[in-house]
């Protein structure tokens, strides 16, 4: 095996769990008031500092940013393959907080994963945390606005096969039953803005649309009955460019 296959198989190994960062996706509590908290792995950025130096050292690999055409940030990451530089680049909108720093991190660790670094954390299936009413030392804090309260939740153990090889880290699964845990929403990504909505928001939406396409753009009740029977993502889609084609944006 070539040197540099090597190099790529070594940059796509699991990483060490304390590097792998959890994020609430979503929370709520479930009819018998138990919280309930879906979650996401991400992995931490100084996991992409330290794997490009494990695996080129601290000379063999560079990092460049550059401002998106959005405004947001690019991150160019350069390996060093004998002589020669090869560069894989990506980006990220800056966040709402520390911006900046937050645009550098986002964007450099997209482009980590264009290298293989923490691509298999996609790969995890739909994990739920452990929960507690209770404050418990060590758990993290969420604030769910709905129930308008707080609960704590542990961070999930990864699966063996997303442990590195000298992991002695042990499973343990959530404290749900399977009827327990809750279906989380569907999410329909819609529209030239990419909007993102759960079923019960698109549905709203939809019906607006609907209304305002009859009574300010001329859509017939046909028309309106049909949208109406359509698949929601698909009904939001066709009248977004029905109303494009009555302000002339399409032709």
């Amino acid at each position: 095996m070539a040197d540099y296959e090597e190099q790529m198989l070594a940059l796509q190994k699991p990483l060490q769990p304390d590097r792998v960062v959890w994020r609430v996706q979503q929370s709520g509590f479930s009819k018998q008031g138990k919280p309930w908290a879906m979650v996401l792995a991400y992995m931490d950025n100084r996991a992409v500092q330290e794997r490009f130096d494990e695996v080129f050292g601290i000379a063999g690999w560079k990092n460049e940013f550059k401002t998106a055409p959005d405004g947001g940030t690019l991150c160019g990451i350069s390996v060093k393959f004998g002589d020669e530089w090869v560069t894989k680049w990506d980006g990220a909108e800056n966040t709402q907080v520390e911006a900046v720093k937050g645009g550098l991190s986002g964007s450099m660790k997209r482009t980590a994963v264009q290298w293989g670094v923490g691509r298999y954390l996609y790969d995890l299936p739909t994990s739920f945390a452990q929960t507690s009413l209770e404050k418990t030392d060590g758990w993290n804090k969420v604030f769910d606005k709905k129930a308008g309260k707080n609960f704590w939740w542990n961070n999930p153990q990864l699966p063996s096969w997303a442990l590195p090889q000298d992991s002695k880290v042990k499973n343990t699964k959530a404290d749900f039953t399977e009827e327990e845990v809750p279906t989380p929403p569907k999410l329909y990504v819609v529209g030239k803005d990419k909007k993102e909505f759960d079923e019960k928001k698109l549905q709203s939406v939809v019906n607006k649309m609907v209304s305002i396409a009859g009574k300010d753009y001329g859509a017939s009740i046909d028309e309106q009955q049909y949208w109406l029977k359509m698949p929601l993502d698909e009904a939001y889609n066709d009248i977004e460019k029905f109303v494009d084609i009555k302000k002339g944006r399409i032709k």
